[in-house]
């Protein structure tokens, strides 16, 4: 599985003093049937932010696109034709 623990150059470890007002979300979903995962740092963030940012990390999702500003099922049917599925998410666990 492919697994990305940086973000901005810094590994996770690094950051957490850096911007304590967001939150370390790990995302994890396939692509094409393969299993993947990151980690991402946020306010807040719900399925279809999930969905969007999954596009973005699988390289096939936009920037000006945004599909979390739509309702759910309408961001899910466009990240399962860009061929991102199984889109789940959580705060991540703090690493020591």
């Amino acid at each position: 599985m492919e697994q990305s623990h940086y973000f901005d150059g810094m590994p996770s470890g690094l950051r957490a003093g850096k911007m304590n007002h967001q939150t370390e979300f790990e995302i994890h979903y396939q692509f094409n049937g393969e299993p993947r995962c990151f980690l991402h740092q946020t306010r807040q963030m719900c399925q279809c932010d999930a969905l969007h940012c999954a596009t973005l990390h699988a390289g096939v999702g936009t920037v000006s696109g945004n599909m979390s500003a739509g309702p759910i099922g309408m961001a899910t049917l466009q990240a399962e034709r860009f061929g991102v599925t199984e889109v789940r998410w959580k705060r991540s666990s703090p690493q020591y």
